[in-house]
């Protein structure tokens, strides 16, 4: 059985493959730079062409609204692309497994299930949402494709928009939430969804599109309060008035604070997932959300315990480029 793998540079890749790996499938990792489990090099909004067999894709590879890229190659790589390795899975009649974003909902009610209307917040979202619909074409002439549309994911060696907390937890320093902080956001452990990519080989699901939010958490003080004592520090939590809203989507749009507009839409308001169909497929989580933000905590105190800037910290594409 050989699995190809989009993105294979990228976070949840790197758990991904070495667990299929270990599990004795064969493994073609694809991305447009080197890595560690990278195969091919290939920039996938350009023709591809794979010599050997494929049973399953997993397509990871996107850019992020943030990433240091054009317009014309954010749009070319997520759309053009995606429709790319369709065309390779269409070639090799291989399962392709779409891995895609609950930002196409926008920022509904909760909890959110897969008939709630779609409504693309930010160019990432969009992009995806756009991906969903070539699938969809293919879908129509016989390729068989689910569609997991993910939550925002956390783990050990991600930072992204939590570096100011753990920075801030580190420091002592005050902890600032959006609004009341009773709000419930969720979020995915990396292992979850990678457990659930496998879960996906032996359970395939052609037709499926379906949420994978994570289990639902508890609110976001109740959050932060715990990673504060995790952490042992002394910050205390600093409520933001739901007025300043404007000014910080405008400082998010400038790329001034290390949040993006979509981030601003959900942070202070309930943002959780009906899994009765997640659940209807046989799957259950596995990790508590929590953990994943305990983990990266520990990863960023281990990394960062001079309080400089630490090269394997730097490495992290979601530190040194931006939010996500």
């Amino acid at each position: 059985m050989t699995i190809l793998v989009t993105g294979s540079s990228g976070f949840v890749a790197q758990s991904l493959i070495p667990k299929l790996e270990k599990l004795g499938f064969d493994v073609i990792g694809l991305d447009w730079k080197n890595g560690k489990h990278t195969k091919v090099i290939h920039n996938i909004a350009k023709p591809l062409e794979i010599d050997d067999d494929v049973d399953i894709i997993i397509h990871l590879a996107a850019r992020l609204e943030h990433e240091r890229c054009s317009k014309e190659e954010f749009f070319k790589t997520n759309i053009d692309g995606t429709e790319q390795v369709l065309n390779l899975a269409n070639s090799k009649n291989a399962y392709f497994i779409y891995v895609s974003t609950t930002a196409v909902y926008g920022s509904p009610e909760s909890p959110i299930t897969e008939n709630t209307s779609v409504d693309p917040n930010g160019a990432y979202a969009l992009t995806k949402w756009n991906g969903e619909k070539i699938c969809k074409k293919y879908e129509d002439s016989g390729l068989e494709i689910t569609i997991i549309r993910s939550g925002p994911i956390l783990g050990q060696g991600r930072l992204g928009i939590y570096k100011t907390i753990f920075k801030n937890l580190q420091d002592n320093s005050f902890i600032p939430v959006l609004g009341n902080g009773d709000n419930k956001l969720s979020f995915v452990h990396v292992e979850d969804l990678v457990d659930f990519l496998i879960y996906l080989e032996k359970n395939k699901k052609p037709g499926l599109t379906v949420n994978f939010g994570g289990k639902i958490p508890g609110s976001i003080n109740q959050i932060f309060q715990e990673l504060i004592i995790h952490g042992q520090s002394k910050s205390r939590i600093t409520h933001i008035p739901l007025q300043l809203i404007g000014l910080l989507k405008l400082l998010a749009k400038l790329k001034i604070i290390p949040v993006t507009s979509w981030h601003l839409s959900v942070m202070h308001k309930d943002n959780y997932y009906d899994n009765e169909l997640l659940f209807s497929t046989g799957y259950r989580y596995r990790y508590e959300p929590i953990n994943a933000l305990k983990e990266m905590l520990n990863y960023f105190k281990q990394n960062n315990k001079t309080g400089e800037k630490n090269k394997k910290i730097e490495k992290d594409p979601f530190v040194k480029k931006g939010p996500r």
